[in-house]
């Protein structure tokens, strides 16, 4: 999948050719007129954009001005509006991506490469998600835990966010599994066997609350989330493990949106932290500071996560 990003490389698409060809069925005085056109403004359209997420209100207040800006933007090809599609399961937006309903969507490293390797979407720019290019995941414990490494997580449970959370579950997953640790998932409190690491998901963000709590033994989350707590709370917690770093979002667009668009629509992204009007929109799309191309480095980063994620989580990934 991230062969096919690789900075300039261009995607070839034939469904507006396919299109353009049967324009040849109008009146050549059609043709004429169309001929001082774009070749893609011929064909009004809205411009769709899709998230997953339980709750569709919310999401739709907070991306659409994001999304009526390219809309606007993208105006002399032919986009007459733009609208969000809030689906709450990734194989829901996979079919929309399929049947083209859905024409781009954004979202953290993980989920971004199981929708592309279950609908052919394809990742075209990083998103500076809260300012930041990239980020890593961690795992925290409590200062009075005796867990000083994670080797000594042995016989303990970790606590994770959502299965397919990049940065609360994949990468630190992925830490252990790279210091020979075994994960096994907690069916009881207190069964946990002194050789393995039981671990438990929760819901997004919910990690360092249950291990403040005294619900696990360590938690999975980032270091905003860390520093989001209280003072007096943070003080007694302490980092003893670090995930490698991946982009902090990537936004994508369905295998066969056309060549031309795509284009039009990175240019559009690329220039936003240039336009005043831009910039106020990023900035209210979670604090983002701009978009740029996929860094080299960062998609070797991101192969090694694939490999992980399909070859290790393989029966997990399918259930999402």
């Amino acid at each position: 999948m991230w062969a096919s990003i690789l900075p300039h490389k261009e995607v070839h698409f034939t469904y507006w050719y396919k299109r353009l060809s049967i324009l040849i069925l109008f009146p050549s005085f059609l043709l004429l007129g169309l001929a001082f056109r774009h070749p893609l403004a011929a064909e009004q359209r809205i411009l769709v954009f899709g998230r997953v997420n339980d709750d569709p209100v919310k999401s739709i207040k907070e991306r659409q001005e994001f999304v009526d800006y390219l809309a606007n933007k993208l105006a002399p090809l032919g986009i007459a509006s733009g609208t969000v599609m809030v689906v709450d399961k990734m194989h829901l937006l996979v079919h929309a991506l399929k049947e083209g309903k859905v024409d781009l969507f954004h979202d953290s490293v993980v989920p971004t490469m199981v929708l592309s390797e279950w609908s052919g979407s394809v990742p075209i720019l990083r998103q500076w998600k809260y300012g930041k290019a990239d980020y890593s995941g961690i795992i925290v414990v409590k200062k009075n835990s005796g867990i000083d490494t994670l080797a000594d997580l042995k016989g303990k449970v970790i606590g994770f966010d959502e299965p397919h959370s990049t940065s609360a579950s994949i990468l630190p997953r992925m830490l252990l599994a790279e210091k020979k640790l075994k994960l096994v998932a907690v069916k009881s409190p207190g069964a946990v066997k002194p050789d393995v690491v039981g671990y438990e998901y929760g819901e997004d963000g919910s990690s360092v609350n249950r291990l403040v709590t005294d619900r696990v033994d360590a938690a999975a989350s980032i270091d905003r989330e860390i520093e989001r707590l209280r003072p007096e709370v943070r003080e007694t917690l302490k980092i003893i493990g670090r995930t490698i770093s991946v982009p902090r979002q990537i936004i994508s667009v369905r295998k066969d949106l056309d060549s031309k668009l795509v284009k039009a629509l990175k240019k559009v992204l690329l220039n936003m932290d240039k336009d005043p009007e831009g910039q106020e929109v990023l900035n209210r799309q979670q604090n983002t500071t701009k978009f740029d191309e996929i860094p080299l480095g960062s998609l070797e980063h991101l192969r090694y996560v694939e490999r992980y994620v399909f070859s290790t989580l393989r029966k997990e990934v399918d259930s999402w």
